[in-house]
């Protein structure tokens, strides 16, 4: 017979674990946020705003709009998957740069980029927060005409657009 004090317990452990959990994700520079923007109809899925230090991250939602800022020629485009995904397919003309390299790769990015130029970004689609990340962290670097292509490159094959593998591109 389960009695008062082992559901007390019970409640007790369970309060702890959620405490001890929030606060962990609290403290995490990749923590999940608790509020915000979860449909991806919207954009890229983000619970934060898309600002960092007051500036927007602007998001493109039409694949279109994408297109025709590529053919301008005034834009770089980051890719910010993985190595062996960008290397299977993404947008020609992409460079790679992976979220996770963020910090290690700082030097070659600058080296590429400058604070002045118009930078799109982005990863696998709506639902890969990845790209609005790394705008953030470039917006926080002094950047200010950066982008973050909200449907990604799962977006850009499903509309049929040329596709570049790394192969092709050396």
């Amino acid at each position: 017979m389960i009695c008062k004090q082992d559901i007390l317990g019970c409640v007790f452990l369970l309060s702890i674990c959620v405490v001890f959990s929030l606060g962990i994700n609290a403290l995490s520079p990749n923590g999940i946020a608790l509020r915000g923007q979860w449909n991806p109809d919207k954009g890229v899925v983000m619970a934060g705003a898309n600002k960092a230090h007051g500036v927007d991250v602007m998001q493109i939602i039409n694949p279109l709009k994408v297109k025709q800022l590529l053919r301008s020629g005034r834009v770089i485009v980051l890719d910010v998957r993985w190595p062996e995904i960008y290397d299977q397919g993404h947008i020609p003309g992409a460079l790679n740069f992976p979220l996770d390299d963020f910090e290690e790769q700082k030097k070659a990015l600058l080296s590429k980029i400058t604070l002045k130029d118009e930078i799109l970004v982005y990863c696998a689609g709506v639902t890969c927060h990845d790209s609005h990340t790394f705008a953030v962290r470039l917006v926080e670097m002094g950047f200010t005409h950066v982008t973050v292509y909200a449907g990604g490159f799962a977006e850009w094959q499903e509309m049929g657009f040329d596709v570049a593998t790394q192969g092709a591109d050396q």
